[in-house]
């Protein structure tokens, strides 16, 4: 969290992933944490139950693991909101739509200014072809246009 703090100190990016919730000891738990208690951050936190090694060795597929993190949700005395009404914030489909969600209101807080920075780089490189001139499309004009250009260098070199 202190690392997290040094590059985004008013917390507006931070939130708390709590992982493992289901390896804890019997009579532990961490819901002074999720309920942003012990070390408050702005977006709080939120916890996830992954698939351990056990479940990956056996083939056990996302969205199994996805359901058993449900089950366990469900099932816990302490992060059933049903049964504590407490309001926390548990499993990856909440992690993923407030990730989703912050995302999508970061894309529209800063597009507008990405739009007009591209539109200031638009206007410059459009003014420096503009000081180019226009390109010379026959084949012939080239040649002529490089003898001039010859020309004139020599004639700048001689005058030296």
């Amino acid at each position: 969290l202190k690392m997290a703090q040094s590059v985004d100190p008013y917390g507006n990016r931070t939130i708390g992933v709590l992982t493992k919730l289901d390896l804890m000891d019997p009579g532990t738990d961490a819901l002074d944490i999720l309920q942003n208690k012990v070390i408050p951050l702005r977006r709080g936190y939120i916890g996830v139950v992954n698939r351990g090694q056990k479940d990956v060795d056996s083939d056990l597929s996302v969205r199994d693991g996805l359901r058993k993190e449900e089950a366990f949700f469900r099932n816990h005395h302490v992060y059933n909101r049903q049964h504590t009404g407490a309001t926390i914030k548990v499993g990856t489909r909440i992690l993923s739509k407030t990730l989703n969600m912050l995302l999508m209101h970061h894309i529209r807080d800063t597009l507008p200014e990405l739009k007009n920075r591209i539109s200031l780089m638009m206007t410059d490189v459009q003014t420096e072809l503009d000081a180019l001139g226009s390109p010379t499309s026959a084949s012939n004009e080239l040649g002529g246009a490089l003898l001039t250009m010859l020309s004139k260098f020599s004639s700048n070199f001689a005058s030296l």
